[in-house]
């Protein structure tokens, strides 16, 4: 992991695994589009291992038309797509810029990074990916449709992906993780206090990034991340798809109350 390339970074799982990163590279390259909360994350991750070369990279993932200016400007081993956002709310006060936004940057992106840089992977005979999906991912969410959809395109992309370069060149790989409800700002404050007490059953950001760092030592294809998503998704499974979305939309329904 000589160079590494994050993208969400400013913030939440993204930063953490900057932060826990510092001490495994040479190189990092942060890219989000809060320029200011990138630098004071370089200035931190400097102090913390002087040797480090870390740069900063301004950009807005939802803009897929200059994607290729990120490929052609970094040469890296490990991707790590870690940009996203959703909104809980009902589908018709999303406008439709905030559906396509959010589509772009977590699908289009991070789904057009991976194919690129895969292609280079192949031409110098290794590299990694990971791209940090969710559990949303892995069943339908009503009053996040965008955003669980978008989640399960991008793991359905990964695993197939995935399988393919199997077949080509072993040591390049397409990871997917699925962590669950995380401890972050990926919610604003007025939806965190509507959790209530489930919020302290949630995994703290810096909880996921290490074990993402595992997963990424180990190369493992997918993993959801924590014993509690993983027991909430064996059991969630068992139910018919009409009883998992009329729970999901009952819980959900009542956060945007």
């Amino acid at each position: 992991m000589k160079k590494i390339l994050i993208t969400g970074a400013s913030s939440g799982i993204g930063k953490e695994l900057a932060i826990n990163l510092t001490d495994k590279t040479d190189e990092l390259f942060l890219l989000a589009r809060s320029i200011d909360k990138l630098e004071l994350l370089k200035k931190d991750l400097e102090e913390k291992n002087p040797s480090l070369k870390c740069e900063c990279i301004k950009y807005d993932l939802s803009d897929i038309e200059n994607l290729d200016k990120i490929i052609e400007n970094y040469d890296i081993d490990l991707l790590i797509n870690c940009a996203g956002f959703g909104k809980i709310t009902d589908f018709s006060k999303l406008s439709d810029k905030e559906d396509l936004d959010t589509i772009n940057v977590n699908f289009i992106s991070p789904m057009l990074l991976t194919k690129k840089y895969s292609e280079k992977f192949l031409q110098k005979g290794q590299g990694i990916i990971l791209n940090v999906c969710s559990t949303a991912a892995l069943y339908q969410h009503p009053y996040m449709a965008i955003y669980s959809s978008t989640k399960s395109a991008l793991l359905h992309y990964s695993l197939a992906l995935d399988e393919e370069l199997h077949n080509k060149n072993k040591n390049v790989r397409v990871l997917s993780v699925c962590p669950g409800p995380t401890a972050s700002n990926f919610f604003d404050k007025d939806i965190q206090a509507k959790f209530g007490s489930s919020q302290k059953f949630m995994m703290s950001s810096e909880d996921v990034a290490k074990r993402i760092i595992k997963i990424i030592e180990k190369k493992k294809r997918f993993s959801i991340i924590g014993f509690r998503n993983k027991l909430s998704m064996f059991l969630l499974n068992l139910l018919p798809a009409s009883l998992q979305l009329r729970l999901v939309g009952s819980v959900l329904k009542k956060v945007i109350k």
